[in-house]
């Protein structure tokens, strides 16, 4: 028995739906639903105590605050060029009563080197646990700051370490001057850390917390 060839108004059913699918799709994986229901570039450094993302919307920072009980938020510049993005996530994180840390780094990784000590202080204070570290796309500035963080305050392998940031899209061919620029200044970012100094003929960073107005109320939990 041979079928019918589908009518017009069947091809017409059919092409409807491939675009309203194809819409959905763009609409959920450029960011007009995905970016608030799956945080961006999201990973474990240290279950319970340390978290690496990208910059998140106010609704996936508040998912990720509610999952793993953040206290604490170290921005190394994921809004530095968003002024009003910059404004929303500091009253997003004064809504959820969370201490925030601003350090500004460049966005390839490299910059003021006592932007990553500071980072390191913050982040080896367990009374500021959990913490997120986030950058814009959380692969440059974020990676750079868990490579030295699994370095010289977990004493991990460093080349493991740095082989871990090419799972959070680090891309070594497409930025060479991360890795380049932790060849750099490593060794003086560990011994300014241990000695609880700074990098000399650096800038000093100051290590105060952009803290929340007041605690947040129940209904903003």
């Amino acid at each position: 028995m041979i079928s019918a060839p589908p009518s017009n108004a069947a091809r017409f059913a059919l092409l409807a739906a491939a675009v309203a699918a194809l819409g959905a799709w763009a609409y959920w994986s450029k960011g007009g639903v995905r970016d608030h229901l799956v945080p961006r570039n999201f990973g474990v450094v240290e279950a319970g105590h340390v978290y690496r993302a990208a910059a998140l919307t106010p609704r996936a920072l508040r998912k990720v605050h509610e999952e793993r009980g953040i206290r604490t938020i170290i921005d190394l510049g994921g809004f530095d060029a968003d002024p009003r993005g910059e404004d929303l996530a500091r009253r997003t994180a004064d809504s959820l009563g969370l201490t925030r840390y601003v350090f500004h780094l460049s966005g390839d990784g490299t910059g003021n080197p006592n932007a990553y000590v500071a980072a390191l202080r913050v982040l080896a204070d367990e009374r500021n646990h959990p913490v997120l570290v986030h950058c814009s796309a959380g692969a440059q500035r974020t990676s750079g700051c868990v490579v030295l963080y699994r370095d010289i305050v977990q004493g991990r392998d460093n080349a493991e370490a740095r082989r871990e940031a090419l799972n959070f899209r680090h891309d070594p061919r497409d930025n060479p001057r991360l890795f380049e620029y932790l060849d750099d200044w490593q060794e003086q970012i560990r011994r300014a850390f241990r000695a609880g100094s700074q990098v000399p003929d650096q800038p000093p960073v100051d290590v105060s917390p952009h803290a929340p107005a007041s605690p947040a109320s129940p209904e903003n939990r």
